[in-house]
């Protein structure tokens, strides 16, 4: 998830005070610059807000004309409805290009004294938190692309306060990138793209003001929370020599960093290299009280635990992250495609062989209809093969072409015979793969998306979908499954790809697809989930196989068909599903790390979250 929904009116922080390690001493693992940057950042904040207040005649009157001028807030950062902005101009400040899904629900845009506010720098970040303490205001953030499908940063309230970080940290030289295209923004990769800009302005500016910084001894990169995993990347293929350095934010290229990590980030190989949390070291904050903290392991401890991991459920806006780098290596791919008739053969297929794969390997099991035109731009259903097909994908990131293909050929040797095409140790590279997910992910189209882990073992409860458009009713193949799994007593063996089936063959429209993605060996750890570090995180879900699925249509009038056949597919999933993200003992923790009455409003999700 990638929008944060915050409600400051509850927020009350009790952590550790900061300990004396901020220093290079051995009980310390933060890199001696990071607290250093901190602190100057830390009295520019100081020194801004004090003399802010010095300006004020009277501090008391300020507080009550807030609710009438959110002009008291910075001028070059707020659209607002108000007389200087049409509820045009507010709607586009809430909507616009700043949120993925074109399935809106545009009765939630507040109309009654509501701000958007696009913070450049700490210090109005601060000024936006006081302002909505002082009006009684609620408060949402939207740091990356505005990935989040249901669009948790609009807030259904006439009092509310949008925190929207796509300019934080950028120099007054480097001004927010165009967006009057869809494609030419989605493709823009968001508002950090300019990469020599940016190296520019970091070399200029140094650590502390530097919009992204790398640092080459610890091989930690500081960077703003909404800058994308492929803006980060560009940047740090230019960083640590000749290879280059890279971050396992996202796949797909346009989320955001803030809401990912937050929620503890799938990404690059994240079967054998972990949670993308897990390279958070440290971190900038804004608590509700408006304070500006550095937070890890040392300093602020719970904060920082729940932080990786607690999603929307954290109580402060992060304003920089402080992130452990890795080696950019090279990458090649194994691609089988099959008829949709193997699926339940060749999801079992990599099932089985993903324990045994190179540390390197991600394994993931796609169901989709291929194009079948060149043209990224206005895709039409026409230009999709009507039949679906199963790809079974291999990417491996490695030292070299030699040692890439002793790891696939032990792979190939076993795939299922019946492909429609292969691809075998196919060099590939991070801006390729982002070029492809972009065009898996079209921009300007409506999406119902859900997602699950299913449980490892005892899948009993499994009960198959009735719809009459399930392969199961089909007449071939009926009484046996490909993967060697009996299904026609009542005591049958249940598999996941049993499991899966409607998902992966049924798919409601030509631009949709269904997602398998392999999470072993990290999903085997022991809870509560570990850094590389030994220290814990929040998140606690652990499980062999993530699910999803991305329901994609261009007509609000296919909405009900398309979002009800999401609907029936988890109505049977749900049964198997693992729901807790966090344990109960981590739910226990971040409720008081909260420190709040009532909390049903975050953590009582339902659907056995907590």
């Amino acid at each position: 998830m990638e929008s944060l929904a915050q409600n400051l009116d509850h927020l009350t922080i009790t952590s550790h005070p900061p300990s004396s390690s901020f220093s290079s001493s051995s009980s310390s693992s933060i890199p001696a610059w990071i607290p250093s940057c901190f602190a100057s950042r830390a009295r520019a904040a100081a020194a801004a807000a004090n003399n802010k207040h010095t300006n004020q005649d009277d501090d008391d009157q300020m507080d009550l004309d807030l609710d009438l001028d959110p002009a008291a807030l910075p001028k070059n950062t707020v659209l607002h409805n108000h007389s200087s902005a049409s509820p045009t101009e507010f709607t586009e400040a809430v909507w616009g290009n700043r949120v993925f899904n074109r399935r809106r629900d545009y009765s939630l845009t507040p109309h009654v004294h509501a701000v958007v506010v696009r913070p450049r720098s700490t210090v109005e970040v601060i000024a936006a938190v006081e302002y909505a303490k002082a009006t009684g205001k609620r408060v949402s953030v939207r740091s990356g692309g505005g990935h989040s499908w249901a669009a948790w940063s609009v807030r259904g309230s006439g009092d509310a306060v949008l925190v929207d970080l796509c300019e934080l940290g950028l120099p007054e030289g480097l001004p927010p990138k165009a967006t009057t295209g869809d494609y030419e923004h989605h493709h823009g990769g968001g508002y950090y793209g300019e990469t020599e800009e940016l190296l520019r302005d970091g070399a200029e500016r140094g650590p502390a003001d530097g919009c992204v910084w790398y640092d080459e001894e610890s091989e930690v990169v500081a960077c703003p929370p909404a800058m994308t995993g492929r803006e980060l990347n560009d940047f740090l293929a230019r960083k640590g020599g000749s290879s280059g350095r890279m971050f396992a934010g996202g796949d797909c290229p346009d989320v955001g960093l803030g809401g990912f990590l937050l929620q503890g980030g799938m990404g690059w190989n994240c079967k054998n290299w972990g949670w993308a949390c897990e390279s958070v070291i440290s971190m900038e904050v804004v608590t509700a009280d408006g304070q500006h903290l550095l937070i890890n392991k040392d300093s602020y401890p719970d904060l920082f635990w729940a932080a990786r991991g607690a999603g929307p459920g954290f109580p402060a806006i992060v304003t920089r992250f402080y992130l452990l780098t890795r080696p950019l290596l090279e990458m090649y791919q194994s691609l089988y495609f099959y008829p949709v008739s193997l699926f339940k053969k060749v999801l079992q297929w990599e099932i089985n062989i993903a324990p045994t794969c190179d540390p390197g390997m991600e394994i993931v099991c796609v169901s989709s209809h291929l194009r079948t035109s060149s043209n990224p731009c206005n895709l039409k259903d026409s230009d999709y093969d009507p039949e679906p097909t199963i790809l079974a994908s291999f990417t491996l990131f490695t030292t070299s072409r030699s040692s890439a293909l002793a790891a696939l050929q032990p792979i190939h040797d076993l795939h299922p015979p019946g492909t429609k095409h292969l691809i075998f140790c196919q060099p590939t590279s991070l801006t390729q793969e982002y070029t492809q997910q972009l065009l898996t992910n079209p921009l300007g189209q409506r999406y119902c998306s859900d997602n699950a882990y299913i449980s490892n073992d005892d899948l009993s409860s499994f009960t198959p979908s009735s719809s009459p458009s399930s392969p199961s009713e089909q007449p071939s193949g009926a009484g046996s499954s490909s993967s060697g799994f009996a299904h026609e007593a009542s005591t049958e063996s249940i598999s996941v790809p049993d499991v899966l089936e409607q998902a992966f063959t049924t798919l409601p429209t030509v631009k949709s697809s269904a997602l398998w993605f392999s999470m072993t060996p990290r999903s085997r750890s022991r809870c509560p989930l570990l850094d590389p570090q030994g220290e814990p995180m929040a998140p606690s879900m652990q499980s062999d196989h993530y699910f999803a699925v991305y329901t994609i249509w261009s007509d609000a009038r296919d909405d009900e068909r398309c979002t009800r056949w999401v609907r029936d597919i988890f109505s049977g999933v749900e049964k198997v599903r693992r729901a807790r993200f966090w344990s109960d003992e981590c739910a226990r923790k971040l409720k008081e790390v909260r420190r709040r009455k009532a909390d049903e409003e975050v953590l009582g999700n339902g659907g056995g979250w907590v």
